[in-house]
């Protein structure tokens, strides 16, 4: 099934321009969550900036709508942080799918005072499972200190990563397989346009736009949204109406679609009465080291071995500090992804494989999970503009000094493990970041303290929802993903179930009814 010959562009706005929901971003939550409403009927449209990767790669105006501003003692990548084509950042995703911890789920040390996490672990589960059957999530048998689980795992790991277990249990450390997502239409990578998409395109209670940038959202004074204003490259402007909007643009698109929706009844931007909008940015930095061990029989195949350790999860949240995530990894030639082309370093990384002919390369390294800030923020620039005259957004990021203690933590741990290990010549890189967007639009029962209620609608309106990301209360160590699929399939449940109390029948009902 070809995506791309069922998404239309904006001219078909003339014909359907009354829905019953509106996504805005056709990215992993917003395919998601279109996939559950038009299975049981309810009219949906979905609005994307983008088309396709090759327009991505090659078009100036369209890599324009991904810039932002950036202040902050991070030295935060600007690039290649988010994506405007169909499938969003699952793009260039790798596949990782772990849950977050039951500890996440309460009170910790990064828990922000007034505003804890309304929803608790054993009611995400549920949705935890129906995300890693959707995204046929593959993995070995979790060890003791992985989350608990009512069932196994879909399918079985791939890849046998018996040696790295050895290994890392010479210096006590447990590790387990990486929870990953596997493709059925694609090679390697899971991308939500070729696997999840094409199951529900021939619909016809789905329309999906491109090329369509939404720039503001009119709502009426009454708190409810009526419509959305979307404008293409060139600028031909549609509005486009719907019964709920749903915002899933990511951890700094979001907050900024919200900003700019200013209105006598919403002077701030819409949700931002308490100014909590964009307040709370989170990443996932993480620490990488290199080093060189004897060979021996599970180093010699030229595979690609990854293994997580939780192990240490929430061994610093006993300083006051938050949870890591250490990665071990081995492998003949695959570099780490995140760490940067950098001129300095060519020598040292083409050195790198031909020394591996004498002693393996063992990469170890652990992301950390973030103290939640108000001041690492997301604003509108008060200097740049976007091709529609929009303000783009700005993002101020700033490491905390509990931050640079639990790297530093991780460094000390790490180094540990090499050195028990007999390790040499080994070599720490560059700080990184996972490109993770989290926090901006966080969740919370209190309108004082958060963007969006326990069912992700935004506080003071009454039909508009976020959903991604950006509705975390704190970001943990894990990767996102599965965790922002798991409330795709939680709100998706949440509207059609609103729906049918006002009547709205599934095909299927339709169907009975018709007979």
């Amino acid at each position: 099934m070809n995506y791309k010959k069922k998404v239309k562009d904006i001219s078909h706005l003339n014909a359907y321009n009354d829905f019953d929901v509106c996504i805005i971003g056709a990215g992993p939550s917003g395919i998601t969550m279109a996939k559950n409403l038009v299975e049981n009927g309810i009219n949906t449209v979905i609005l994307d900036s983008g088309t396709s990767l090759l327009n991505w790669a090659f078009n100036k105006k369209l890599k324009s709508l991904a810039a932002y501003d950036f202040s902050g003692n991070t030295d935060y990548p600007l690039t290649k942080t988010k994506a405007r084509l169909i499938g969003g950042n699952s793009n260039f995703w790798t596949g990782r799918c772990e849950r977050l911890a039951p500890s996440d789920f309460e009170n910790h040390p990064y828990t922000p005072e007034n505003n804890p996490w309304p929803v608790k672990y054993d009611e995400m589960e549920p949705y935890y499972y129906q995300a890693e059957l959707l995204l046929n999530v593959r993995s070995g048998t979790p060890s003791k200190y992985a989350p608990p689980r009512k069932h196994p795992y879909p399918l079985p790991a791939s890849t046998d990563i018996s040696f790295l277990k050895d290994l890392m249990n010479r210096v006590g450390v447990t590790v387990d397989d990486s929870c990953t997502a596997t493709p059925k239409r694609g090679f390697r990578f899971f991308k939500w346009q070729k696997e999840i998409l094409p199951s529900f395109i021939d619909s016809k209670f789905l329309t999906i736009i491109q090329d369509a940038t939404v720039t503001k959202l009119i709502p009426n004074d009454n708190g409810e949204i009526t419509s959305a204003e979307v404008a293409t490259l060139e600028d031909e402007r549609k509005i486009v109406k719907a019964k709920i909007f749903i915002v899933s643009g990511g951890g700094i698109e979001s907050p900024r679609i919200l900003l700019l929706s200013k209105s006598d009844k919403y002077p701030n931007g819409i949700g931002n009465y308490f100014d909590r909008v964009g307040r709370g940015f989170n990443e996932h930095p993480a620490v990488n080291y290199y080093g060189k061990i004897p060979h021996e029989w599970g180093t010699i195949k030229p595979t690609n071995k990854i293994a997580r350790s939780r192990q240490f999860y929430e061994t610093f949240r006993e300083e006051g500090l938050g949870s890591i995530m250490p990665v071990i990894r081995q492998a003949w030639l695959l570099p780490h992804h995140m760490v940067e082309f950098k001129l300095q370093n060519i020598g040292h990384n083409n050195a790198m494989p031909a020394s591996r002919f004498t002693k393996a390369t063992l990469y170890m390294g652990a992301t950390i999970e973030q103290e939640i800030l108000d001041t690492n923020r997301v604003t509108l620039s008060e200097k740049t503009k976007d091709i529609f005259g929009n303000p783009i957004a700005h993002l101020h990021f700033d490491l905390s000094e509990k931050d640079m203690i639990l790297l530093d933590r991780c460094r000390d741990l790490i180094r540990g493990w090499f050195n028990k290990l007999g390790a040499v010549q080994v070599y720490e890189a560059e700080v990184t970041y996972s490109r993770h967007h989290q926090g901006t639009c966080s969740m919370g029962n209190d309108p004082r303290y958060s963007v969006v209620d326990k069912n992700l609608k935004v506080h003071d309106t009454k039909n508009l929802y976020v959903c991604g990301a950006e509705v975390f209360t704190t970001g943990g160590a894990m990767q996102p993903v599965l965790t922002i699929t798991a409330l795709a399939l939680r709100l998706s449940e949440h509207i059609i179930n609103n729906f049918k109390k006002n009547g709205i029948k599934t095909p299927a009902e339709q169907e009975i009814t018709s007979k």
